[in-house]
């Protein structure tokens, strides 16, 4: 089977394995909870170079799960309290990963997509109820199927439209073309989706990666604008993410050494990041297909932790609506906000999200009562990712949210 005959967006199966493994470390926390509450001892080595320190167990975690690299950034409301990286960019060679590297986080980015909903929704361009209808009223039944006329904004964020999570065979591979800009893409990919009925329970979150290019369609079409374009402006350049793209054919091929691999999720054969299929096309860009370095990712999260909404936002509503739990989610005791899963722990009401284009994997935690968020990132799509990531995420958790839990 060609890499073009599937999407490589993480497929329902392992969505599930993800927040299966969310809630794993959930736990494990939960069982934490007396330790936690103790002042943490650390070692010599750690109380000397913390940043040896996190080198030496990301190298742990390395040779345990057998990844090709790691990369983790810790950081409070004051700023970054820790990054360092372990590894290699290409599995088998000694060409070292660097803070620099730019990792790709797959449906990572869907809350910034959601952030730049607040954005527009501040601006009155659109609410959070609007529906499809609204924003194209002249479409006809042909368009847009009945059943789907009437599905707003903020049910597109928490996947409660009933779309199906994506579209597959020759349309899906018809996109890795990128034959137009990114927002005739999407418009494209609208005639293909909206056109027909739901196929999923209305009303009840059910992932859904074409939800989230409808939602972008919607922000594009209101603010006669870009999607990409829109996020750059409000979000990225706010927060001076200086490193962070979306990922395109034109960008890849114009990429040289040094350059991060990613690594196939079932061979774990390197991925060349310049070929087509190493990334999700364009269309895709709302859910995603951003790439950016660790510490700047750890800006994203700092300015989520921190509860104020400048300087993307203006008004503590439209900030606070990102992380209100919309729905239940996969397990018991999780919802479903505007991009993030929203799981209780011992440390606190957290935000968490793992994104993956199949060969690569990130994760994000975000801990306001303990004034800690983190985010890790590794190059393998493999299945020894996700249990790495919660292993570096768990030591994290330990040695910086305990201590700063009341």
């Amino acid at each position: 089977m060609s890499r073009l005959d599937h999407p490589i967006v993480t497929p329902p199966a392992a969505a599930t394995r993800r927040s299966t493994a969310m809630l794993r470390l959930a736990f494990c926390i939960g069982l934490a909870a007396g330790a936690l509450s103790a002042p943490l001892t650390l070692t010599a080595n750690a109380q000397g170079n913390p940043s040896a320190s996190l080198s030496a167990k990301l190298a742990e975690i390395c040779r345990k799960h057998d990844v090709p690299a790691l990369a983790a950034a810790v950081v409070n409301t004051d700023g970054l309290v820790q990054s360092e990286c372990f590894g290699s960019r290409k599995r088998g060679t000694s060409d070292k990963i660097d803070l620099s590297d730019r990792f790709p986080i797959g449906s990572c980015t869907k809350s910034m997509t959601a952030t730049l909903a607040a954005v527009l929704v501040e601006a009155e361009k659109i609410d959070w109820n609007s529906s499809i209808g609204d924003v194209w009223p002249k479409a006809s039944a042909a368009d847009i199927h009945p059943r789907l006329r009437n599905v707003t904004l903020d049910e597109l964020l928490s996947h409660q439209s009933g779309l199906p999570s994506d579209i597959s065979g020759q349309a899906w591979a018809s996109f890795f073309r990128e034959q137009q800009a990114p927002v005739l893409e999407r418009r494209r990919m609208l005639k293909l989706v909206l056109s027909k009925p739901p196929t999923q329970p209305q009303g009840k979150c059910v992932y859904s990666n074409l939800g989230y290019v409808v939602a972008a369609a919607m922000l594009e079409t209101r603010a006669r604008q870009s999607y990409e374009s829109l996020v750059k402006q409000h979000i990225l350049d706010p927060l001076e993410m200086h490193s962070a793209d979306f990922r395109s054919m034109p960008s890849a091929t114009r990429m040289r050494p040094p350059m991060l691999w990613g690594h196939h999720a079932v061979s774990g054969e390197p991925v060349d990041p310049r070929l087509v299929g190493a990334e999700n096309p364009t269309v895709y860009a709302p859910c995603g297909t951003m790439h950016l370095s660790i510490e700047d990712y750890a800006k994203y999260a700092r300015w989520h932790l921190a509860g104020q909404p400048s300087p993307v936002l203006q008004s503590q509503s439209a900030f606070d609506h990102l992380h209100e739990p919309q729905v239940d989610y996969t397990l018991p005791g999780t919802k479903y906000a505007c991009g993030w899963i929203c799981v209780p722990t011992a440390l606190g009401p957290a935000l968490n999200h793992g994104g993956s284009n199949t060969n690569s994997y990130a994760l994000i935690w975000v801990l306001p009562k303990s004034n800690f968020a983190a985010v890790v990132c590794t190059n393998t799509g493999q299945p020894q990712a996700f249990p790495a990531c919660d292993e570096v995420m768990q030591h994290l958790m330990m040695s910086h949210a305990a201590a700063g839990t009341p």
